[in-house]
């Protein structure tokens, strides 16, 4: 990984599982931050895995940082995935727009948010990114 384009929590924050490649322009995710009543904010996640995912926001949140999210999967209906999660690194922190952010998933909310991911991430095998 380029280090002078991402900031990580730590420098052994590497990815423990395969990424699956996301739609991002039907893919919304909403994020809330811990001790806030609401999710304030919105962005679009471009990929997925079982241990965490990585996602735009209009405003950067700080490494380390736990939130909640729901994410909204492609082609899933109106399901969404529920989770606590740690963010782990930023990318080009320092780019016009958009912040995308790499987030560890800490827990899903209910056993039933985990297997809607596995489920979701087995039968879309073909979005598996290589890299």
């Amino acid at each position: 990984m380029d280090q002078t384009d991402t900031q990580s929590l730590t420098p052994d924050s590497g990815r423990v599982a395969p990424r699956y490649n996301l739609d991002a322009a039907y893919t919304w995710v909403r994020v809330r931050r811990q001790g806030q009543r609401y999710f304030r904010l919105t962005g679009h996640a471009y990929d997925v895995s079982s241990s965490g995912m990585r996602f735009e926001l209009d405003e950067a949140l700080t490494p380390g940082q736990t939130v909640d999210v729901e994410l909204m999967l492609p082609r899933s209906g109106t399901k969404r995935i529920r989770a606590t999660g740690s963010i782990v690194r930023l990318h080009d922190p320092d780019e016009v727009g958009p912040i995308r952010m790499g987030l560890q998933f800490n827990e899903m909310r209910q056993d039933a948010d985990r297997q809607r991911l596995e489920r979701y991430l087995s039968q879309n095998q073909h979005l598996q990114n290589a890299a």
